[in-house]
């Protein structure tokens, strides 16, 4: 559809001072070649706005009436609509630009106080739900040599600090057929504590070379100038990061203890694996997502026909 054609787009009831001061933010839009898209979501913005304008003050758009107290109370209507943050921001960034536009053209004489943009709340959560755990472990697989998965896997199953693990010595792991333990003797408040060792956790210590250095005071995992560093393990994992956002040792530790939740395990003993003094510290690392709040609610809720 070519670009010119949104010209033809016009707000319903719309007066010519906003339909010609339309037209000519259309044209200035077309000199700085924007994209179509990008032309179409500026003038389908300006319309919304001129409609809402319309209804909450009963006459047509006029550039010179517009005022600090109409844009806030259109950032407040658009809040109540539950428009996303995102979507709000570029409505007002746009209605920003317009009257920008028009103060340099002289068709207004000050620029109205534009309304702070609407923050946009993150997840506080900062483990890694299944889907990007798999992901994370094909990453490494794919790219990476038997240490690096060695110590994805072993984070997500033990849930060690970033500084426990560059401790771990191999005379703190002890391994059998059907289970192993790990001794964390430099805990946080120099608190020593055990981890029992699933299948996986057993298996990233093979990987990173438990056969060849059994009860040896040597540190587990290691690079090419000896024991690996905090920093060093950082650089490990950021190979790796792809598209997660917070990657981190901490992240790993994090979704150690929320699969321990989804899994039906107490806090108490959650908190005991982690190394946690308190069991507040506990709930933070494992506060629920959206997902899980909508699949909690579906669990009562009636089956579908």
């Amino acid at each position: 559809m070519p670009i010119t054609h949104l010209a033809n787009y016009r707000p319903k009831n719309s007066s010519y001072n906003y339909a010609a001061s339309r037209d000519g933010f259309f044209r200035w839009l077309e000199s700085q070649e924007k994209s179509y898209h990008t032309t179409r979501n500026y003038l389908c913005d300006l319309d919304a706005f001129a409609r809402w304008f319309k209804s909450n003050q009963r006459q047509e758009l006029s550039l010179p009436l517009v005022t600090s107290i109409d844009l806030r109370e259109y950032k407040q209507h658009l809040v109540t609509l539950n428009f996303k943050p995102q979507s709000i921001n570029r409505k007002l960034s746009t209605i920003r630009t317009f009257l920008t536009w028009a103060l340099e053209k002289g068709l207004i004489e000050a620029l109205p106080k534009i309304p702070k943009a609407v923050k946009e709340v993150r997840s506080s959560s900062k483990w890694l739900d299944r889907l990007a755990q798999n992901a994370l472990l094909r990453r490494v697989e794919r790219g990476g040599n038997s240490r690096d998965l060695g110590v994805v896997q072993l984070l997500l199953n033990t849930g060690l600090r970033a500084g426990e693990l560059c401790a771990l010595r191999w005379s703190d792991v002890r391994i059998s057929d059907r289970k192993g333990m790990l001794v964390v003797r430099s805990g946080k408040g120099s608190k020593r504590r055990e981890i029992p060792l699933n299948k996986d956790a057993r298996s990233a210590l093979l990987l990173l070379g438990y056969s060849d250095h059994v009860g040896k005071d040597t540190p587990v995992v290691v690079g090419q100038r000896g024991a690996v560093t905090v920093r060093g393990l950082q650089n490990i994992l950021e190979k790796y990061k792809g598209d997660l956002e917070n990657f981190s040792p901490h992240s790993l530790r994090h979704t150690f203890c929320k699969n321990l939740v989804d899994a039906g395990v107490g806090l108490e003993k959650v908190a005991a694996l982690a190394g946690h003094e308190s069991l507040d510290t506990t709930r933070r690392y494992c506060q629920p997502s959206e997902h899980d709040l909508a699949r909690a609610v579906e669990l009562i809720g009636e089956e579908e026909d």
